[in-house]
């Protein structure tokens, strides 16, 4: 039986389980304490295997605050089980709560819902736009180059750094089930024969690359000058066999480092999380 397992704090984001990405069970009994990361990973990770026929059995999170949260963000509603949370979360409202995407146009459809939500939860307006400037081009590439029937999962919660010892800040969580960022630029016959996965990674951050003949590969560029300009973000991306984190700064250049992955990331995933709120 293939099993996935998580345990303690931000498993899927500190990237340390060894995984499978078609469990069939997934045992979150031991969880601790999730990200938005975490969120969208075990939701796009469901919904593939659902799409497909394979729906895994789940042991839900043993400590009653955990599974409040799951609650609350969002995940019992993608995820089967009796997730029956009386006990109340301890977290702060998510400042965007679990949705699936169809298309980056239904993105375009919650903004009416969504930014008031957001306003209320953040003082700094500018930060809230950035925000939603940051996610929109992710949701776009997503939509645009994943094109997997599970869609496009998004999640947003601004953390105070109690749980997470860091300075408090928005983080963002995004995951696809496609085609994924190093198949989709291998396309382009430019980078067709480029074979480690984290070299098209790091070839997606500039100007102009992309999967087609055409004049684009803007998105990414965007979002990195967007992080930097929102204070210190840190960003990773993990998509097929490769990963790239990256350290954002207004004032310095970005600090990269790229690693192989096994197994492949099925789609793309995307976690940013931005000082400040």
């Amino acid at each position: 039986m293939a099993v996935l397992k998580l345990t303690g704090s931000a498993p899927l984001l500190s990237g340390r389980v060894p995984v499978s990405w078609s469990p069939d069970h997934i045992d979150l009994s031991e969880l601790k304490w999730a990200t938005p990361f975490d969120v969208v990973v075990l939701a796009i990770v469901w919904t593939r295997l659902e799409e497909q026929g394979q729906v895994p059995t789940i042991e839900l999170p043993h400590d009653p605050s955990v599974r409040a949260y799951l609650v609350d963000v969002g995940l019992a509603d993608v995820i089967g089980g009796r997730w029956d949370a009386h006990a109340a979360s301890t977290a702060d409202p998510p400042l965007i709560r679990l949705v699936r995407l169809a298309s980056a146009d239904a993105w375009d459809d919650l903004q009416p819902e969504l930014w008031p939500a957001a306003h209320a939860i953040l003082d700094d307006p500018d930060l809230v736009l950035r925000t939603f400037d940051i996610l929109g081009e992710l949701v776009d590439n997503a939509a645009t180059h994943g094109q997997g029937p599970a869609g496009t999962f998004v999640c947003a919660q601004r953390y105070t750094g109690a749980s997470s010892g860091l300075p408090p800040g928005v983080w963002l969580g995004i995951a696809d089930g496609g085609r994924g960022i190093p198949a989709h630029l291998r396309l382009n016959p430019k980078y067709r024969d480029i074979e480690r996965d984290e070299q098209l990674i790091q070839l997606s951050r500039r100007p102009w690359v992309t999967g087609t003949r055409d004049r684009r590969g803007w998105g990414l560029v965007e979002v990195f000058e967007e992080a930097a300009k929102s204070g210190p973000s840190e960003l990773i991306i993990r998509s097929g066999r490769g990963e790239g984190y990256f350290r954002l700064r207004s004032t310095n250049r970005p600090h990269a480092r790229y690693r192989p992955l096994r197994p492949a990331i099925p789609g793309a995933w995307v976690h940013l999380r931005v000082e400040g709120g």
